[in-house]
């Protein structure tokens, strides 16, 4: 079930002057660096625990229906923005969202879900998901995660912040209660 950013977030989880102050450092020189690790981190946060920490919305793209059930795979999920087979649009009575971190799209009782005529990628719902607009809307462990990644990538330069194998093991173990296993 892939995935596909449509709008990403406007902020960080955490602005410079919050990073800046948890790193100890003044002056302007590092600044677009220390920026660029803010959104680093918010990136491989995202990517390991499966969640869009600010207001984001995304497209998942289905082959089939998979049962009465959709799992999105990846939260919080806060509204359902569309739902289309072969590009025509369900009536969103036929659909409830269970929201949250482990949010599924439910078909009503009673409803039927039309069957794609593509053999692949008929089935399209666009979903927003996030926990807000803000930082502060943000849970604090996982501002506090951010801030632990930016300081070791700034500490550890020599190491490039695109994999979640950098992830050190507190930082593991702060995500842990939001990460989405997949099997």
């Amino acid at each position: 079930m892939p995935h596909t950013l449509v709008t990403g977030p406007v902020s960080e989880p955490v602005d410079l002057a919050d990073a800046k102050l948890h790193l100890r450092v003044d002056g302007i020189d590092e600044d677009v660096l220390i920026e660029g690790y803010i959104s680093a981190a918010r990136l491989s946060i995202e990517a390991y625990a499966g969640l869009a920490l600010l207001d984001q919305s995304w497209d998942l793209v289905l082959d089939s229906w998979p049962g009465p059930v959709v799992d999105f795979n990846m939260g919080p999920i806060t509204s359902i923005l569309s739902v289309s087979v072969d590009g025509k649009a369900l009536s969103p009575d036929t659909y409830n969202l269970a929201p949250g971190l482990n949010a599924r799209l439910v078909r009503t009782d009673g409803a039927t879900w039309p069957r794609p005529k593509s053999l692949a990628a008929g089935i399209a719902v666009r979903f927003a998901s996030g926990f807000g607009a803000n930082g502060s809307d943000v849970p604090r462990d996982l501002r506090h995660a951010l801030l632990m990644i930016v300081a070791h990538w700034y500490e550890n330069r020599e190491l490039a912040p695109d994999t979640s194998d950098q992830l050190t093991p507190p930082v593991r173990r702060l995500l842990a209660p939001y990460r989405k296993l997949r099997l």
